[in-house]
Order: C-alpha cells, then structure tokens, then sequence
C-alpha cells in the first residue's frame, strides 16, 4: 500500500473514530437532558402517607416506612422509564425509610414503639415536598448499576432519628447518618444502596412539578 493510501486510510479512521465519539457525547447529553425535565405529581401525592411496620425486613430493608399513596410510585416509575428505556426494577415496598433493619441489629424495640416515635415527631401528619429526583450509577468491570430515587422534605425525620437514638442508649444498635428517600428504580435491582445521604448538587437530576 502507498504512503499516500496509508494516510488517506488513517484519516478515514481517524473521521470514523470522531463521529462516533460526537455520537456518544450526543447520546448521552440527550439522555442528561430528557432527566432534567421535571417530574410531573399530583397535589393529592403529596397527603395521605402513612406509617407502615415492616417486622421481617434485613440488612438495608427499612423496618419503618412512610409510604405514599399506591399511584406515586407507580406513576413516577412509568416516567423514568419512558426517559430511560431500559429494564428496571422497583423495590418491593415503597417509602420513605426512617430506619433501617441493620440499624437495630442488637436492640429490642417493637413496630408499635418504632410507630409510637414516629407518631410524636408527626411523620404521619408532616407536610412533606418531593425535592429531587436522585438518581446515581456506579460502573466496575463487569458491572454496571444505577438507582433513581426522590429526595423528601420531611420535617421530624431528624427529631425521630434523634429520639429513636437516644432510646437505643446501652444498646449495641446504632444510626448511620441518612437522608429521607424513597428508593423508586434500578437495575440490575435497588438493592446496595442504602443508606443514601442526599448531595443536591451531583444527585439531583431533575426537579418536580404539580400537575394543575
């Protein structure tokens, strides 16, 4: 092959590798793009949420939650999967955590004294805003996963945190520093994710909007 074909050759390739990196760079921004569109939710969403006791729950599995009414999650898995077009899977019980099942490991507290702090803070009275939708991937050899969740404005989760550590002195239980969230998707699964500490500024992909 001539000197001159060689080049003309590398410069094919070399036009070949730049387009399909501008197609990739293209791919994803669009991607960034549809996620940043805000979620749309209903105002009735945003009442009617309430404690639920979760006796049987492990590891990172909330042993209290406060779950919302059935359609929001349903409604909003529907929207990032349209955005995302892929499989995804959704946790088996919606909530906000407010404690988890490791972090009572070593102490003997009931659901119904779990609900009782619950009930002081009024967790199931709070008026609660859906402040982001969260979303992390994390990629290893062999392995991709990512979650997509929505960080919660809950007012008393601190004050329950606070009451329930102080009720599980002496003990060998401990909290871990968690924010209020409400795992919706992922893939493969949701699992091995919690606890999550909300950062706004690399975890908020996108904001909410009432419907009118």
């Amino acid at each position: 092959m001539s000197r001159r074909n060689t080049g003309s050759l590398l410069l094919k390739i070399g036009g070949a590798a730049v387009a399909i990196a501008v197609m990739g760079w293209l791919f994803v921004r669009s991607l960034d793009d549809a996620r940043a569109v805000p979620y749309e939710v209903r105002p009735s969403h945003l009442r009617g949420w309430t404690l639920q006791a979760v006796p049987d729950a492990t590891g990172e599995q909330a042993r209290l939650l406060l779950s919302p009414p059935p359609e929001l999650p349903l409604r909003l898995f529907r929207q990032v999967f349209s955005r995302a077009g892929e499989s995804l899977s959704t946790p088996a019980r919606a909530g906000v955590a407010l404690v988890l099942a490791d972090e009572l490991r070593g102490a003997t507290i009931s659901e119904a004294d779990l609900q009782s702090l619950a009930q002081t803070a009024q967790l199931d009275r709070a008026a609660l805003t859906l402040e982001c939708m969260g979303y992390r991937r994390e990629s290893q050899p062999g392995r991709v996963r990512q979650v997509f969740f929505i960080a919660v404005g809950l007012p008393g989760f601190d004050a329950f945190r606070q009451q329930l550590s102080e009720r599980l002195a002496g003990s060998e239980a401990r909290l871990r520093p968690l924010s209020p969230v409400m795992l919706l998707a992922g893939a493969p699964d949701v699992t091995g994710w919690m606890p999550i500490v909300v950062a706004p500024e690399t975890d908020c992909v996108a904001p909410f909007a009432l419907e009118d």
